[in-house]
């Protein structure tokens, strides 16, 4: 169950707001934070739309089909294939959704890079942030599995 924009309080609209702010500002200018947060990304995307309620409802999501999907799913902008890009935007989600859990978890960072450099960099030459989250071929696997 979804919360309705207007039960939101000041303080948790203000924190959604920045963290759109945020989410746009790492896609696009930060992608090197990007591709390591995503390679300590586990899990898979639920197709629950709790994301696609962040602030205001897109007006792109079909809420009629089961589970809800993105009308422009194959040409979606790159904030919405790269979500959640840390662990923030899981805490944005769950203001949101709170009662239904993300598919996404993330390592901790600390235990991710504790790893090792040479791991890090094999986990995150995985990462191909322009492939995330489109829709795959027919027979093909899709990187990530979601």
């Amino acid at each position: 169950m979804l919360r309705s924009t207007s039960s939101l309080t000041l303080p948790e609209r203000m924190t959604l707001g920045w963290g759109k702010l945020r989410r746009f500002y790492l896609a696009h200018f930060r992608p090197a934070y990007v591709r390591e947060s995503l390679a300590r990304r586990v899990g898979q995307c639920d197709r629950t739309g709790a994301c696609c309620h962040l602030m205001f409802t897109c007006p792109l999501l079909d809420q009629k089909s089961d589970p809800v999907r993105c009308t422009i799913h194959a040409i979606k902008p790159k904030v919405c294939r790269l979500f959640p890009i840390d662990e923030r935007d899981l805490r944005d989600r769950d203001i949101i959704s709170p009662h239904t859990p993300c598919g996404f978890s993330f390592v901790p960072r600390q235990e991710f890079l504790a790893r090792g450099p040479a791991a890090v960099r094999e986990a995150e030459t995985h990462v191909h942030v322009e492939a995330i989250d489109l829709p795959k071929e027919r027979g093909e696997a899709h990187p990530h599995g979601h």
